[in-house]
């Protein structure tokens, strides 16, 4: 196949272009084509019963923002891989007299390839190429000098609807492709019907572009620099087509998780590359039947209880109100409700406590984990301990709780003592093996509690950091661009960085500890991540690997 295409895109236009008089009418159409070259434009050429569709920005003029960020040993590797691309791609085409950056670089834009149901039961999906031309003149050129190419077979062409198709293969082939231009676009497939649908969409027929969930799912995807994209169109249909259920070696998908499986619309996915760093974002689309919950907004009350120098962290909210949704939502999928069973005895018989009236029952609020970095005491082997914030309207049944835990602490050898630091009355937890406080716990307020791993972080929450994560420089670059009123995961990399290689056994390791990897590493300020559910049918999610400025 990939022989195959490699004889076809040079001839695409060498076919088509030297037929007809279409150099002539290329030549009157000298404007570059940027506008039609987006995925978007493409999308609105392919036909609205593909169910999956990928796409890349072929441009490598999309991909090199990336240089403005990094240190000068991440943009040295930038640099060496990009060229080390473009020379495979060149030694690839030279077998055809040609190369990238003279021939294809000037008018290649978008490529997005397509699958679309099979026209015969149990035959193979469709396959469809769609490219961007954005500089014609740049086309003309190319197709002057691959024209000449004796290797290639150039039939007769059919007309379909006032456009050409040409039948293209290599010497000899006997899989050769089809291929028509279409305005600003090439459409290519092994299957002359398949571009016929092609012609049909751009000529005004139904299209991913322009239908229902498939043109709001390409819509969502408009990133700033958008270079990469992947849309599942048809969840239901994929599944079919790749034959899970049918697979001898594959696991078995109980029926019940096949159904909500098939509940899922679509499901997107993009990649860009802005001022910030690179962007992913996912959308998916589902039937409204299939989450009967909604995302409230989070205040993000938490996130200020935190010190500015968190290696991580993670907010959400309202436990409380989502876990009997969760476990209605996949109580009659057997194995889900076997692990959820399985949970709640293992809660039991290690606290003797009722997982749903004991502990999930007060914790209405929003919820806080963070990682935060401490070399003290007990933690200074690791280097960090662990917080948890919650925020409950039952502060009553919140301490009856916790009174429970004490008591079977005790029986458990394990020492309870009580400290006031600052103001704030702390209870602790000391384990008899390591004669130090492990555990910790006090109210911030009349409504906001914390539980603590390790004494040193027990100071920090109780005594409430001067500079809090909230007003931290790198915690608002992060997530100040992803969805609001939202929880968000967040990672401070330059913390984690330092911890990182303060680790004897990652510092003496050859293989981890080399200039490339530090190089990689250090040009990373960030990670962010947030939810937003949009509607009652669109889950958006947002993923920020934040870069640092070229140095």
């Amino acid at each position: 196949m990939a022989k195959k295409w490699k004889y076809i895109i040079p001839g695409i236009i060498a076919g088509v272009l030297g037929l007809g008089g279409v150099a002539a009418y290329l030549y009157l159409k000298v404007i570059p084509a940027q506008q039609g070259t987006s995925t978007l434009a493409i999308a609105k050429i392919v036909p609205d019963e593909a169910w999956m569709t990928a796409s890349i920005n072929l441009d490598f003029e999309a991909w090199q923002k990336l240089e403005q960020f990094g240190t000068s040993e991440a943009q040295k590797l930038y640099k060496e891989g990009l060229d080390t691309l473009i020379k495979e791609l060149d030694q690839e085409l030279a077998e055809d007299n040609l190369s990238y950056s003279k021939d294809f670089k000037p008018w290649l834009g978008n490529a997005m390839m397509a699958f679309l149901p099979e026209e015969k039961s149990g035959g193979t999906p469709e396959f469809l190429v769609v490219i961007g031309i954005k500089d014609k003149l740049a086309a003309l050129d190319f197709y002057n000098k691959v024209k000449k190419e004796d290797s290639l077979n150039i039939q007769e062409t059919k007309q379909y609807k006032g456009v050409e198709i040409v039948k293209i293969g290599a010497e000899k082939s006997d899989n050769p492709g089809y291929v028509a231009i279409l305005e600003n676009h090439l459409a290519a497939s092994d299957q002359v019907t398949t571009v016929k649908k092609a012609i049909d969409a751009s000529q005004g027929a139904p299209s991913l572009g322009t239908t229902g969930v498939s043109a709001k799912a390409f819509q969502s995807l408009e990133l700033e620099n958008s270079v990469a994209q992947f849309h599942i169109l048809d969840y239901a249909e994929i599944i079919d087509q790749l034959d899970i259920l049918d697979e001898a070696d594959a696991p078995e998908i109980p029926p019940e998780l096949e159904e909500r499986f098939k509940q899922v619309k679509s499901v997107s996915v993009g990649m860009g590359i802005d001022d910030q760093g690179i962007r992913f974002r996912s959308v998916t689309q589902f039937d409204p039947k299939l989450w009967k919950g909604q995302f409230d907004p989070i205040p993000g009350k938490i996130i200020s209880r935190f010190p500015a120098n968190t290696l991580l962290s993670a907010n959400g909210g309202n436990i409380k109100k989502q876990w009997p949704l969760y476990v209605d939502h996949f109580s009659n999928i057997p194995e889900f409700a076997s692990a959820i069973d399985a949970i709640r005895i293992y809660v039991r018989q290690t606290t003797r406590l009722d997982l749903d009236r004991d502990i999930i029952s007060w914790m209405d609020g929003e919820v806080g984990f963070a990682l935060i970095p401490s070399k003290e005491g007990i933690l200074e082997p690791v280097g960090f301990g662990g917080a948890l914030v919650f925020d409950t309207s039952d502060r009553k049944k919140a301490t009856a709780t916790f009174a429970k835990l004490d008591t079977f602490a005790k029986q458990n050898n394990i020492k309870i003592s009580n400290s006031k630091i600052g103001d704030v009355k702390v209870t602790h937890w000391q384990v008899p093996p390591l004669g130090q406080n492990v555990i910790g716990r006090g109210w911030l307020d009349d409504n906001t509690m914390f539980v603590t791993v390790g004494q040193p972080i027990a100071q920090v929450m109780a005594n409430r950091p001067k500079k809090t994560l909230d007003k931290s420089d790198i915690f608002q670059s992060v997530t100040q661009s992803l969805p609001q009123d939202s929880g968000y995961f967040y990672v401070n990399m330059e913390e984690v960085n330092q911890l990182l290689f303060s680790y004897p056994d990652v510092a003496n390791n050859s293989e981890f500890n080399t200039p490339e990897v530090k190089a990689i590493l250090n040009s990373i300020r960030g990670i962010g991540m947030a939810n937003a559910q949009t509607d009652s049918s669109t889950l958006t999610s947002e993923f920020l690997l934040a870069l640092k400025s070229k140095k």
